[in-house]
């Protein structure tokens, strides 16, 4: 194994402050995959895109020293969950950050990578809202150097976040879903769970054999607007959707 896994009780982690009790009733949430923060417009890009949203949620989060200190900047409270420990030992995986402290929040494993053998890791964050109600928000890096089968789990082990739960549901990441047979998947899970698939126009959103990879589902919301921000601090464009709960 090239990289360390954390320790169980390691995976979940927490840091940052809320700005606000709840999330609006009207809110924009950005999807982003930092790519590690490799590049180095990754900084600046970031802050403005905290900047204009509530609701972040990023995946390929290593999660450095000097990348926390610039989440730390941000008006968020930040949930992980960590896939693995780099070299340098920062805890790598998902993260979302919210203006508001989730009630509760939890994780599911996806299948492993090959070679790496590191799980791919998807988050699930209870967020409270006006009038006693809250909003499930899924987070998702999905398997990428598998075949359908292993695809086909690691959406399966993401819908089992939604089980027992009625409520409205904000599902978004990088699924990966670069091919026709894994795009069907994609779709037969949402269309099981209840989501529905917000489209982008002009859909610029990061490809992979001409599909896009970034996705945002929403369940009980009403979507008042969304696009995609092309960026340079990324090999990912950031997805960008005014929401209404």
């Amino acid at each position: 194994m090239f990289y360390k896994q954390p320790q169980a009780d390691k995976i979940l982690l927490q840091h940052g402050r809320p700005t606000a009790s709840i999330l609006p009733k009207c809110f924009t949430v950005c999807i982003w995959n930092w790519q590690k923060s490799k590049q180095k417009p990754w900084g600046e890009e970031f802050k403005k895109a905290a900047a204009a949203a509530d609701l972040f949620l990023a995946q390929e989060v290593c999660s450095s020293p000097q990348v926390l200190e610039i989440m730390e900047q941000t008006p968020y409270h930040w949930s992980g969950a960590v896939s693995f420990l780099s070299r340098h030992n920062s805890p790598t995986g998902v993260a979302t950050g919210c203006v508001a402290r989730p009630l509760k929040i939890a994780f599911k494993a996806g299948e492993r990578e090959p070679f790496l053998r590191v799980p791919k890791m998807m988050l699930g964050s209870l967020i409270p809202l006006d009038g006693e109600r809250t909003l499930l928000v899924i987070n998702i890096h999905a398997i990428n150097f598998r075949g359908l089968k292993s695809f086909d789990t690691n959406l399966k082990r993401a819908a089992e976040l939604l089980l027992n739960y009625s409520g409205p549901v904000l599902l978004g990441g990088d699924f990966n879903a670069w091919s026709l047979k894994r795009r069907r998947l994609l779709h037969q899970m949402a269309r099981a769970a209840g989501l529905t698939e917000v489209p982008f126009e002009p859909d610029t959103r990061t490809r992979c054999l001409g599909r896009p990879v970034d996705y945002l589902f929403v369940r009980g919301l009403r979507v008042k607007a969304a696009g995609v921000r092309v960026t340079r601090g990324s090999d990912h464009n950031m997805l960008f959707a005014r929401v209404e709960a």
